[in-house]
């Protein structure tokens, strides 16, 4: 199922997008889709509960011949003059995997124990949740040249499997880092 989004209201939307089971969503410089496997009714209750319309489409807009792929390492937003196709794969991290990764044994120079039992408490808690995303940008090169000068990318030059294969980032929902890059 495909949707326009529209912000009517920004309230948390990357913890409404976690209750989405798994979702994609591509934007470029007119608008913001959502594609979800989700009931009908209710991809549109979370949306709306974060502030968003939701307007059911048919397609989604999606690059042309002479775009080529890039790996974003970031989920900065590009400027909407652009004419890229800019797509984010999302998917709720379980709580299981997210407290085993911060639960696990780190040498003393690589950070805090505490920061990572606080985040750990907030997730047994429900207080916050983990959403694991894959930002691949679709672009031109002159476009590209353009965009590396805000948003990290990687571009895909010879191996186009690297665009399926590569690895999911995480992001915590408290961090609104996904509503940023959808709605800035």
């Amino acid at each position: 199922m495909s949707f326009r989004l529209e912000v009517l209201s920004r309230t948390r939307f990357d913890a409404h997008l976690a209750q989405l089971a798994g979702s994609r969503l591509t934007r470029t410089a007119a608008a913001t889709y959502l594609q979800s496997d989700v009931a009908l009714e209710e991809a549109t209750y979370q949306l709306a509960l974060a502030g968003i319309r939701a307007t059911r489409c048919s397609d989604v807009p999606a690059p042309t011949g002479g775009f080529r792929p890039s790996v974003a390492l970031d989920l900065a937003p590009l400027a909407g003059v652009l004419q890229v196709v800019d797509v984010v794969e999302v998917r709720p991290i379980s709580l299981s995997d997210a407290t085993a990764a911060l639960m696990r044994r780190r040498p003393v120079w690589f950070g805090s124990a505490r920061r990572a039992h606080a985040t750990c408490r907030r997730l047994l808690h429900e207080e916050d949740a983990v959403l694991g995303w894959r930002r691949i940008v679709w672009c031109s090169v002159a476009s590209l040249r353009i965009a590396r000068a805000s948003v990290r990318l990687r571009p895909v030059v010879f191996d186009r499997a690297a665009v399926a294969s590569e690895h999911v980032r995480w992001t915590y929902v408290s961090e609104n880092a996904i509503e940023r890059w959808a709605f800035s």
